[in-house]
């Protein structure tokens, strides 16, 4: 029951904090803004950020026993440190001129940032660290959606939000966390 709660909540809060400062979230927006769908893009979103998270936590569960439980806390300080470079050093893509209008498309594309960026790296890293693949999965999901769900709401107001300064301090935050994790556990 100890491992439940870090498992759940920190994979939540960190998973949201990068998706905020991510691209992913503004991609969504500038789909929205675009494209005017609100219904079928919630559909996409809900089913990308859960088969990315459970994909995450799947792919977790079968290195976890692989990984010694004294390397566990490096695990999630080299993933926190990833993630924290991919905020810092991978801008937003540009507004394409002519979005994609395929729901498909659109599904692929958030369901591999969900699985290759920051947050598929924080949850395949805090569920080999808690052995709670599942419950990192949904604080991962539950996190992606929270973000993803009000990138869709806000629209073109999402880009008036400071993103590069969330970008920086988010990045800075991870990777400090990676710094500290790797200083506690020598």
């Amino acid at each position: 029951m100890r491992r439940c709660v870090p498992a759940f909540f920190l994979t939540f809060v960190t998973v949201a904090a990068a998706m905020v400062a991510g691209r992913d979230a503004l991609r969504v927006a500038r789909l929205r803004a675009t494209l005017g769908w609100t219904g079928p893009l919630i559909v996409t979103v809900v089913l990308a950020a859960l088969a990315g998270a459970a994909l995450a936590a799947w792919i977790a569960r079968g290195l976890a026993p692989l990984i010694p439980a004294d390397f566990k806390p490096v695990v999630v300080a080299v993933a926190l440190g990833l993630a924290g470079l991919e905020v810092l050093l991978r801008t937003p893509p540009e507004t394409p001129r002519e979005p994609t209008r395929s729901i498909g498309a659109i599904t692929l594309v958030l369901l591999l940032g969900m699985v290759t960026d920051a947050s598929g790296f924080i949850i395949l890293s805090l569920a080999i660290a808690t052995g709670e693949a599942l419950l990192a999965a949904a604080g991962g999901a539950l996190g992606a959606l929270t973000v993803l769900s009000g990138a869709i709401v806000a629209a073109q107001d999402w880009q008036a939000l400071p993103l590069k300064t969330m970008r920086r301090v988010v990045g800075t935050g991870l990777l400090l966390a990676a710094v500290v994790i790797v200083i506690y556990n020598q």
